[in-house]
């Protein structure tokens, strides 16, 4: 069963594409969190793919970006976000999935901009998805492991170690302060977790939630990170934590376990 706030969600907007669509929708997938059963009502965002059978038309396109439009106004403040993709291109190499609208940040974009179908999201949409709408008809790519293990690395490789990069250079020229505490616990959730994240995946070829990847994390890294993993854990479920370390301290701590994680990383190239 879905979560009660992504099953009202997803029902209302199947319902406004079917209504709008009609006969070029052909499938309604939700992957990510929800999927993989560690949606956070309080962090998690709800990830989709809507399947259609040809390219859309401009009008449909219009379309689209009126059923957001009104989704905002029947559920506001929902983080849902999502691409709008042929079947037919499936099984293609991901930079070559001709992608024909994304919605996020409350907003439709029909440049390319934000698209989140990567190696990622198709190894998800395959084996870790649950259709809310439509699905006669079975998803038979097979997504290839190299090219999301070739992905996942050149994440870590230039996304993370920029996340390294400038969370040190904030330790070198800011000292940071009680009042840098949310900044500072959101990056410690978002940092551990996510690099947790990849390096489970390099090392596991599969995938798995954020949460996941912390508990994981707790398996394998040594005992001396135990404690900030809790915390992003604990942080990502929308706890509150309290440290007897100074921010300069915890944020030291955290880019300590991030360089940790990153040089795990390379030895499974």
């Amino acid at each position: 069963m879905l979560p009660e706030r992504v099953d009202s969600t997803m029902r209302t907007l199947c319902r406004l594409l079917q209504d709008r669509m009609r006969d070029n929708l052909e499938a309604v997938y939700v992957y990510g969190s929800t999927a993989l059963g560690a949606y956070i009502e309080v962090s998690s965002d709800i990830d989709f793919v809507a399947l259609i059978k040809r390219p859309p038309l401009p009008t449909e396109i219009q379309a689209i970006a009126e059923v957001h439009e009104q989704m905002e106004r029947e559920i506001p403040g929902t983080d849902i976000m999502g691409a709008y993709i042929c079947r037919n291109d499936l099984g293609k190499a991901y930079r070559d999935i001709p992608v024909y609208a994304t919605y996020f940040s409350q907003k439709l974009h029909t440049d390319g901009t934000g698209s989140d179908i990567n190696p990622v999201t198709l190894w998800m949409l395959r084996k870790n998805s649950i259709c809310v709408w439509g699905g006669k008809k079975p998803l038979n790519y097979e997504p290839a492991l190299e090219e999301l293990l070739a992905y996942v690395r050149d994440n870590m490789d230039t996304y993370w170690a920029g996340w390294i990069g400038r969370l040190e250079n904030a330790l070198e020229t800011d000292v940071p302060d009680d009042s840098a505490k949310d900044h500072l616990d959101e990056s410690i959730a978002w940092c551990a977790l996510g690099m947790l994240r990849q390096l489970y995946t390099l090392r596991e070829h599969e995938i798995t939630s954020k949460i996941g990847a912390g508990e994981y994390g707790l398996q394998v890294m040594p005992a001396q990170w135990h404690r900030l993993i809790r915390e992003a854990i604990a942080l990502k479920r929308g706890e509150t934590v309290l440290s007897n370390l100074s921010p300069k301290a915890r944020l030291q701590e955290l880019i300590n376990l991030l360089r940790h994680i990153h040089d795990e990383s390379i030895t499974r190239k």
